[in-house]
């Protein structure tokens, strides 16, 4: 279980907590878990389906970033709505392409009262040659605060491609 920090620049309103959960499942899946506590007053965008989209951090996003060495990293987006973004940087911030999945990620979120929680499920292959990771989550409340969550933060304002905060060994995520 991994406890995401909000960077402190932009705290929350009522979102208490965002935790996250990875394996890798029996049948070569990677599986994520998102939980969100507090979640009264987050906003989360309308079902589009599964598809790619850009700009999904704009509101409630869940993402990933892997290092894959010599300062090239791949960054993923799962959005509540159903769609996904993955892009293949080749240094910082510098994007080389659309990263090529074999098969789209699957997104499911379910939400109550005061806890969401959202699944994605993707192809292991995906995530070849990774050495490091870094969770984060963009968590919209009511009124359009955006607070910014993420296993570090090492800078004055949110910057999830830091390559400081990719501190989370992705050698061996849990088998279950």
């Amino acid at each position: 279980m991994h406890r995401l920090i909000a960077h402190p620049g932009l705290p929350p309103r009522l979102v208490k907590s965002v935790q996250v959960r990875w394996r890798t499942l029996d049948d070569g899946t990677f599986f994520l878990r998102w939980q969100i506590d507090g979640a009264n007053d987050v906003i989360l965008p309308p079902i589009a389906g599964r598809q790619r989209a850009d700009d999904l951090w704009n509101t409630t996003c869940f993402e990933l970033f892997i290092d894959m060495g010599e300062g090239a990293y791949r960054e993923f987006n799962f959005s509540p709505s159903g769609q996904w973004a993955a892009y293949d940087f080749s240094s910082y911030r510098q994007l080389a392409r659309n990263a090529v999945l074999e098969e789209a990620p699957i997104v499911d979120v379910r939400q109550e009262a005061a806890v969401i929680a959202g699944g994605v499920k993707l192809p292991i292959r995906a995530l070849s040659g990774g050495k490091a990771a870094s969770l984060c989550a963009v968590i919209e409340e009511n009124g359009g605060l955006l607070s910014f969550w993420s296993n570090a933060h090492h800078k004055e304002k949110p910057d999830f491609h830091d390559p400081t905060c990719f501190e989370l060994d992705f050698a061996a995520p849990e088998n279950s």
